[in-house]
């Protein structure tokens, strides 16, 4: 890494940036891609992070998504740092009891991944609906990694964009952050709304990576985007990277980079 880019990357640590995409485990595609609690806490000191959105990669690949949610659980539980999310599959007839079961125990949020559990965004409807009575944040995981790359043994599939237009019209006024799609992609989602997409949905970043010009349209609407870097299953740096070379102003940047995240509450520790 030339000295310049360790520049910029400094200047981003800083603004003490929540990383709302992050995940432990082993990504079955790729050796590398692997990440246990303490590799979450280097990537949080290497970027300057305040907070990391945690979820386990078992609760997307395995048989259950209650076997990953328990080992995100206990490798996050009482961290300062790093905030769990537990994955619930819409298509499981206990998702209700799975949902109770997340508040109780004290995640700080939900995920929702249809690509990856055979489903479609909008089937994730009624599970919204919950979230926002049971006062859990939602994130919709569209993609983890870019299809042009994906392996060909992979059983995630791509979800219609329409599909995601119809689950944030539909979804009742609770903060929804939709993690995985690409600037032109989230473009056509708000078309879809007739560009009145609600202020409390908000998009992550890391797929929104390209030239310079890519970033700065960020600061047309700064209260729309948060920092999300993938990791492991992507490199963070170039996101990282990207905002840091923006040249967008400090007050975008720290909206970007922290404050809208921090605007979405998590439940921090066990309702009873």
């Amino acid at each position: 890494m030339t000295r310049a880019a360790r520049d910029l990357l400094d200047g981003f640590s800083r603004f003490g940036a929540v990383d709302t995409a992050c995940f432990l485990g082993q990504w079955p595609y790729r050796l590398h891609a692997a990440a246990d609690a303490d590799d979450l806490r280097g990537h949080a000191a290497r970027h300057g992070l305040t907070g990391v959105w945690v979820s386990h990669l078992a609760a997307l690949f395995g048989f259950d998504t209650r076997t990953g949610n328990e080992v995100c659980w206990g490798a996050c539980a009482g961290d300062a740092v790093l905030h769990p999310f537990a994955v619930l599959d819409p298509r499981d007839g206990a998702w209700r009891e799975e949902l109770a079961w997340a508040a109780d125990t004290g995640f700080a949020g939900i995920r929702v991944a249809p690509g990856f559990h055979g489903c479609r965004a909008v089937d994730a409807g009624a599970l919204i609906d919950a979230c926002a009575a049971a006062g859990l944040p939602l994130q919709l995981i569209v993609r983890l990694d870019d299809a042009r790359s994906r392996h060909p043994m992979s059983s995630s599939r791509e979800l219609e964009l329409r599909d995601i237009a119809d689950l944030i019209r539909s979804a009742p006024p609770h903060p929804l952050v939709i993690s995985g799609l690409n600037r032109a992609e989230y473009g056509e989602v708000a078309r879809h709304l007739a560009d009145d997409v609600p202020a409390w949905v908000r998009f992550d970043l890391w797929h929104v990576n390209g030239p310079l010009g890519v970033a700065k349209l960020l600061g047309e609407d700064p209260g729309r985007w948060v920092f999300g870097s993938g990791f492991p299953v992507q490199e963070p740096v170039p996101t990282a990277l990207q905002l840091a070379a923006s040249g967008l102003d400090d007050a975008a940047l720290a909206a970007i980079t922290r404050g809208n995240a921090e605007q979405m509450p998590l439940r921090r520790g066990p309702t009873r």
